[in-house]
């Protein structure tokens, strides 16, 4: 009875391995979009854009200050993933996430 047990255990444990590994790399696929590595708070829209191409959508925004940038990154779990980038009055990034430019203006962090 006390092999069953340990056989079980042990591949339980080898399943919540593999399982963490294929979380951590469906992860790490989205950190590796430019726009999500590589731009940084401060940057100007000109090095944003140089960075990570076109934005699928800009906006002014209402509730926040400044413009908003939205692009198109990699689908997670089938869905559409949407991450922005805003700026100040001056051009400069000053906020950057997973969201749309519309969400990140409804409540603004």
């Amino acid at each position: 009875m006390t092999k069953k047990l340990v056989l079980a255990v042990s591949t339980a444990a080898v399943f919540s391995i593999l399982a963490g590994c294929t979380a951590y790399d469906r992860a790490a696929s989205y950190v590796k979009e430019p726009v999500v590595s590589d731009v940084k708070v401060g940057m100007t829209k000109q090095q944003v854009r140089a960075i990570a191409g076109p934005p699928s959508t800009s906006a002014t925004l209402i509730h926040a200050q400044g413009t908003c940038d939205t692009y198109a990154v990699a689908p997670r779990d089938g869905k559409a993933q949407t991450y922005f980038v805003s700026y100040n009055d001056t051009g400069h990034v000053m906020n950057k996430g997973y969201q749309s430019c519309s969400e990140y203006d409804s409540q603004p962090k």
